[in-house]
Order: structure tokens, then sequence, then C-alpha cells
């Protein structure tokens, strides 16, 4: 299935039908109210999880019938194809691991926090929820958003657009939730740095979608065991540190890019450092401006 190829219009109307079909659950919350309350705080809306993954068998029915759909759940599930197994260790510990310090920098702030109650049974639990949810995400943005765009942009900028996106589509599920504005903006930061983590290894693992998958459903568990049940994540702590994590991603390795321009084409067989280094990335990503 070869999405990368995919117009941009494709695109976009992908974009408006995951948006419609969304905005359909958010209207139905604020009619028929919330569910039962739930530990981790996650509104009835947050069920728009599986809407990219539906409109992704839409459009991709509409383009190839059967073998199309069957290429998207061939996408979701290629971990075969994922370059070097190193890979993995980010996507399995990096994210955790900007929490852990987020968690240790309010503790020793002194941020009034509650002493951690975990269950450790539950995070098995947890995950496999995630791994379902974050596979309905991403079988859509992956595939119809990030790859097309970078085709087109540099690396960096295809994740922040997908980012900005992503972020704008959780603002009313956050509101249902309850969060403040501040919460919203500062998380909204975090979940378009956390797009560009994710593009990152996609493309260094060879833009497999289940290394995508596998980072947002652990991601999602991080925020989730932060004490208790994300009760008392911090945003703006998490988002200044995130900051500091992707700027050294940008600096050290770039974050990769398929141009469909071969004055800038890098060399797509190497797996660790599929950018072409930081000084071609700016310079792409500065042309792609001008």
């Amino acid at each position: 299935m070869q999405t990368s190829a995919l117009p941009l219009k494709t695109t976009l109307r992908f974009c408006l039908i995951v948006f419609a079909f969304s905005a359909v659950l958010w209207l139905l919350v604020e009619l028929i109210g919330e569910g039962p309350d739930i530990p981790v705080n996650l509104p009835v809306s947050s069920l728009m999880a599986f809407f990219p993954l539906i409109t992704a068998c839409i459009l991709a029915y509409r383009r190839e019938k059967g073998k199309g759909v069957r290429g998207v759940f061939r996408r979701l599930a290629d971990w075969r194809s994922v370059r070097r197994n190193v890979w993995y260790l980010p996507a399995l510990v990096l994210m955790p691991a900007v929490m852990f310090v987020s968690w240790l920098y309010m503790t020793l702030m002194q941020y009034p926090l509650p002493e951690p109650d975990l269950h450790w049974p539950m995070i098995p639990v947890m995950f496999a929820v995630f791994l379902i949810g974050a596979a309905g995400e991403e079988a859509g943005w992956m595939i119809y958003v990030v790859d097309p765009l970078q085709q087109r942009w540099s690396a960096l900028m295809a994740a922040t657009v997908c980012g900005i996106i992503w972020a704008v589509w959780h603002i009313i599920p956050w509101i249902q939730a309850g969060h403040d504005a501040s919460w919203i903006v500062w998380h909204a930061w975090v979940t378009v740095l956390l797009r560009i983590v994710i593009v990152w290894i996609y493309n260094n693992a060879g833009r497999s979608v289940w290394m995508a998958v596998l980072v947002h459903a652990v991601t999602n568990v991080a925020f989730f065991v932060f004490p208790d049940y994300g009760s008392h994540y911090d945003p703006m702590v998490t988002g200044i540190i995130l900051t500091a994590v992707v700027v050294v991603i940008v600096l050290r390795w770039g974050v990769g890019r398929w141009p469909l321009n071969d004055r800038y084409r890098c060399d797509v067989q190497r797996p660790v450092r599929i950018g072409c280094g930081p000084a071609v990335f700016v310079r792409t990503s500065v042309e792609t401006f001008a």
C-alpha cells in the first residue's frame, strides 16, 4: 500500500472525516452526559481513538477495495519490517524515562504529590487497552498524514503539522475531562512533541506503524501510572523536559525524510541515521518555508 504517494487532498479528506466522526461523539457526550467515572479520568469521547482506523479503512477501500483495507492492517502488524531491534529501546523506555524525570523533579521541588498507589497487575491490562487504542489512531495518522507529508516536507515539519492536528483533535475531550486552559495548552505542546518522537522512531525503525503504536501505548501507560492514575501529572514540567529531549533528537539525529526532490534524498537504507544530519535537516526545513 503506497500511502507515501497519496495526494494532499486525501490527507485533508482523511482529517475532515475523522473530525466529523469525532464531532458526533463529542455532541453525544454533551447531550447524554458522561458515563461512570473511571480511575484514569478518560471521557467517553476517548472512543474516538478508533475513528482514524475506521477512516483509513474507508479511504483504502475506496482506493483499492479489499486489498487496500488489508494493506492498512498489514501496516499495523508490520513488526517484521523493523530494521533494527535496537529501536525498541527508545520505543519502550524514552517516554517512561521522561515521566520518571518529571516525577523526580516534582518530588525534589516538593510538589504536593500523593504516595504512589500502583496496582502492578493492572499495568499489563492498561497496556493491552492502550495498545488497542493506539492501533486505532496510528493506522490513520501515520499512513494518511505523516507518510504523505514527509514526502513533500522535512519529517520535522510533517511531524509538527500532524502533532498540531492531533492536539486540536484532543481539545474537546480534554475539556470534557475537566482540565483547565493552562493544562490543555501545555499538554497540547506535549502532544506535538510526542508526535515528533513517534515520527523519529518510526522513520529510523523502517517506517514501522507497529513501532508508532508501541510508543503511543507505552506513553499512555506512563502518563497514567503517574501518581495517581495521572491525577497529579503536570504537563508544564513534562513539556519542558520533553522539549529538551526533542532538541537533542533533532540536533543529534535529525528526524529523517523521504523527499520527492532527489537534491536532498537521504540513504533510507541506513536505519540509525535516516536523517541526513542536522545541517541538511535545517536547510531543507528552511527552504520549505522560503
